[in-house]
């Protein structure tokens, strides 16, 4: 009798061990951010530079919006180094932490015109075939908030 008492114990403990490291797990994959994910614009090992761009963010108990000028002015004023790539190449985004599903938004900007992007496997478009520089806004959704990142990358030609 006294042996069926401590396997009971037992299992109850592995059972309340088992939901806490589950419930553990959990919240560190769902963690909080004090400021929005910084997006990585990639193409063969080389990344973009991105400027922020308008957001809105809740941390802990505080709720931060920044608005700011349009990703054409903001790329004008801070002039960041373009991302060369050739002609048609796949452009990847990714972030430390994912944005929610099916919220992720590349856009090019042409003057004051937005050409959304297509996206394949969620995080991939490819880059204008076309010779020139091409300013972009990526935009994702996360359970804390919104937030946009501009970014040029430079289409040339491959050297001989």
């Amino acid at each position: 009798m006294k042996n069926v008492g401590i396997i009971r114990i037992c299992l109850a403990a592995t059972v309340l061990l088992t939901g806490c490291q589950f419930w553990q797990t959990n919240q560190s994959t769902n963690k909080q951010l004090p400021a929005p994910p910084d997006p990585v614009i990639s193409w063969k090992g080389q990344s973009a530079v991105t400027i922020p761009t308008s957001s809105c963010w809740h941390y802990e108990d505080q709720g931060v919006c920044t608005d700011t000028a349009a990703p054409p002015e903001i790329v004008g004023e801070k002039k960041p180094k373009a991302l060369s790539v050739q002609p048609g190449a796949t452009l990847t985004v990714t972030f430390p932490q994912p944005p929610i599903e099916k919220s992720l938004r590349v856009t090019q900007w042409l003057g004051i015109d937005q050409i959304e992007q297509l996206l394949e496997n969620g995080n991939e478009w490819k880059a204008p075939n076309e010779p020139g520089w091409y300013l972009f806004d990526v935009r994702g959704q996360w359970d804390q908030g919104d937030a946009g990142h501009a970014f040029v990358i430079e289409v040339r030609e491959p050297r001989l």
